[in-house]
């Protein structure tokens, strides 16, 4: 049975908690709720599908995956829009962040059996859902309304990846794989 993952970036608490406040502020006010089906997160690896008997050479892969990399900061640089239905807090995208991200989707496509991971090339733009999918058009231009000038500049130090699990409903943390520690 094929099973839907996808790996990303979760910021600890208490920033998790004050970004799952925004999304739920845009929720009460606006109606916009499918953000809420997921943890405060920066994909890294849009969802693949993986059959079950794969999952364990995944969490392989992963974990030798992440050693090659030293915990990093990643920074948020206000709000931002992909017009006409996405609200996020952008992310500075980081030499380190490019290359992790990078590389992530160079293993999703160079393992098609196993990842399934066949989407078009984009260029990598991070960034932390606020709002998508059930915003209206009209709402979009009143979220952005509000967002718009507000800042929003905090950082956190990256110490692992997160691979969710959709669990039919939403998406569940199903594992972490700590980035090696520095020195």
């Amino acid at each position: 049975m094929n099973q839907l993952y996808f790996i990303a970036l979760i910021p600890p608490s208490p920033l998790r908690d004050e970004i799952q406040q925004l999304k739920l502020d845009v929720r009460d006010k606006f109606g916009s709720k499918h953000a809420l089906n997921a943890p405060p997160h920066i994909t890294l690896l849009s969802p693949f599908r993986i059959e079950k008997e794969n999952v364990d050479r995944l969490h392989s892969m992963l974990e030798v995956f992440t050693q090659g990399f030293n915990p990093f900061k990643v920074q948020f640089n206000d709000f931002s829009t992909f017009p006409p239905r996405v609200v996020f807090i952008n992310v500075i995208k980081s030499p380190v962040l490019t290359e992790v991200q990078t590389k992530l989707e160079k293993l999703g496509r160079s393992n098609p059996e196993l990842f399934n991971y066949n989407y078009d090339e984009r260029p990598y733009h991070p960034h932390l859902t606020l709002a998508f999918k059930d915003l209206t058009k009209s709402d979009f231009y009143a979220v952005w309304k509000e967002f718009e000038h507000q800042e929003f500049r905090k950082d956190f130090l990256a110490e692992q990846l997160y691979l969710l699990k959709h669990n039919g409903e939403v998406w569940e943390v199903s594992e972490t794989f700590p980035l090696a520690n520095p020195g």
